[in-house]
């Protein structure tokens, strides 16, 4: 047995393994917080120096590397706030787990508050926002970079926001998507309500297998805005572009609205197999474009990307 590659295959596969897991929702992984168990690699290293290569050493040497990497798994599942990714970032972390929830009696469901704190000093945020069969919903301002109320009985969410310099990235998301049953995303007691500051300039990701979006961006400084869900509704407003505002949205069988205001220029470009669309007020070049008439001679536009299946796609201007 030629232990090396037995433990760094077991490396690799564990790597692979916490990408599937992460990607599906299944686990929450986090890759920045790795930095915090590098000496655990030492340590395998070094176990690998000192035993023979004999058959009971090569024993011991592999049970210690998958000891080590299943301790790895367990705690980059849920980082610390204490730790920094890299020199100078701050970072901060909020669970709803069960003691920071409110039952409402009213309706059987919990709630609970999430806030990230504004600082001055941010010039730029990412956020992104990940979930399941859940009604996201976006309006108004708040005095903090970003909040949330999460309401229902499967909707638990977590918040994790860095800053580094001038740069923040709040990510939002919900835990254990795969988990939730099918329930009806019209009942108001599932939803998740939030608001952001209208200071910094935003790139929004938001991407809900299946969903409800409801958000109007139209107070908001917004650069870059991805919507992707597999069946899911999208009913965004946009305000006036900053440069060249770029939105994409990709959807497997889902119902896209964009609004953007009547004096912006605009240039839509869409891919899609059975999709319909509606571009009300927008001229068509060809059968894959479509813009308004200042399209060229705006320094300001939308870029739009449209990319699905069977899906419809309407953008509107207002």
């Amino acid at each position: 047995m030629n232990r090396d590659r037995l433990n760094w295959g077991l490396v690799l596969l564990f790597i692979g393994i916490m990408w599937l897991l992460s990607n599906t929702g299944t686990i929450s992984f986090h890759w920045f917080s790795l930095w915090r168990f590098w000496p655990v690699f030492l340590i395998i290293l070094g176990v690998n120096l000192m035993l023979p290569r004999q058959r009971i050493g090569n024993v011991i040497s592999v049970v210690i590397t998958i000891a080590a990497l299943a301790f790895i798994g367990y705690q980059a599942s849920k980082p610390s706030n204490s730790w920094l990714p890299i020199p100078g970032m701050h970072v901060s972390y909020q669970d709803d787990d069960a003691d920071t929830m409110d039952e409402d009696t009213t309706g059987g469901s919990k709630t609970a508050n999430f806030a990230s704190p504004y600082d001055p000093t941010i010039k730029q945020a990412n956020l992104e926002i990940k979930g399941g069969a859940v009604a996201y919903k976006m309006k108004g301002l708040t005095t903090d970079l970003f909040s949330a109320e999460t309401k229902g009985r499967f909707s638990k969410h977590f918040l994790q926001t860095t800053k580094s310099d001038s740069v923040a990235t709040v990510n939002f998301q919900m835990k254990n998507t795969k988990k939730k049953k099918s329930w009806d995303l019209k009942d108001d007691n599932n939803e998740v309500l939030m608001a952001l500051n209208e200071h910094p300039l935003w790139d929004i990701r938001i991407d809900v297998g299946a969903g409800a979006v409801e958000f109007d961006l139209s107070p908001y400084k917004v650069k870059h805005l991805t919507l992707k869900g597999g069946a899911a509704s999208f009913e965004t407003r946009l305000g006036m572009p900053i440069g060249e505002t770029v939105v994409d949205a990709e959807s497997g069988v889902a119902n896209v609205e964009i609004e953007i205001p009547k004096t912006a220029a605009a240039r839509i470009f869409i891919k899609s197999g059975l999709s319909s669309k509606e571009f009300p007020g927008f001229i068509k070049e060809d059968d894959d474009t479509y813009v308004t008439e200042n399209v060229n001679q705006a320094t300001e536009k939308f870029l739009i990307n449209l990319k699905g299946g069977l899906s419809s796609f309407t953008v509107r201007r207002y």
